[in-house]
Order: structure tokens, then C-alpha cells, then sequence
């Protein structure tokens, strides 16, 4: 079973950083308000981000000038703190395991062995 990681992200600002109310991460002003913005998986864990946008903002999102900055600003922070996730690295509780691109062929067991001696 992965395990569901929902952050959000929005700009610095006097509310608590626990709080449902945060800054819009555009303009500033104090919202509730949330946009998903991506999900990156992998085999443990799963990272919903989620950016804090005013309904003013909210309603620009048909704009792509207006978009593309918002993106920015998304993966400018993911980037900062999640580093791992937008570069593939291994996160700590993940075991790598390299695959031998030529296994040993198998052995050949005849049918009247066992393992199970008497």
C-alpha cells in the first residue's frame, strides 16, 4: 500500500503554516481555495500537490501567459523542496536493486531428487 502525501503549496505570509487558509500563491491574498496542480508516484509514496489560488486567479487559469507562470512558480517550489521528486533520485526508504542482464541458466533438477530427506 503507497502512501498518500497531499501538500499544498502557497506563498510566505503571516497565517500559520498549518492553518486551511493560506496565501494565493500568485497575488497574495488569504484563500481557501485549492487548484491541483500534479501527482508524481513512486513505488511507496504518492505526492499530490495542490497550489492555494484566489478565485480572481483561479478564474486566469484559461490564459496561457497567466499558466505558464503559475507552473513556474509550482515546480520553482517543488523544486526547493522536494528536490527528488523532479529528478528521479531514489527517495531513503527505496531499495535499488540492479538486474543482471544475463541471468545463469537455470539447473536441471532430474524428477526422483528431493530436498526432503527421511
Amino acid at each position: 500500500m503507497k502512501i498518500y502525501n497531499s501538500i499544498e503549496l502557497f506563498q510566505s505570509s503571516e497565517l500559520p503554516l498549518n492553518g486551511w487558509i493560506q496565501a494565493c500563491l500568485i497575488c497574495q491574498s488569504k484563500t481557501a481555495r485549492l487548484f491541483d496542480y500534479k501527482i508524481f508516484e513512486n513505488k511507496t509514496s504518492i505526492y499530490d500537490f495542490k497550489a492555494h489560488l484566489c478565485p480572481d486567479c483561479g478564474k486566469q487559469l484559461q490564459n496561457k501567459t497567466f499558466e505558464e507562470k503559475l507552473f513556474k512558480k509550482c515546480d520553482r517550489q517543488i523544486k526547493k523542496n522536494y528536490p527528488q521528486l523532479l529528478f528521479g533520485k531514489l527517495t531513503t526508504n527505496e531499495l535499488y536493486l540492479p538486474v543482471d542482464p544475463k541471468p545463469p541458466e537455470p539447473r536441471e533438477v532430474s524428477s526422483s531428487s528431493s530436498t526432503i530427506s527421511t
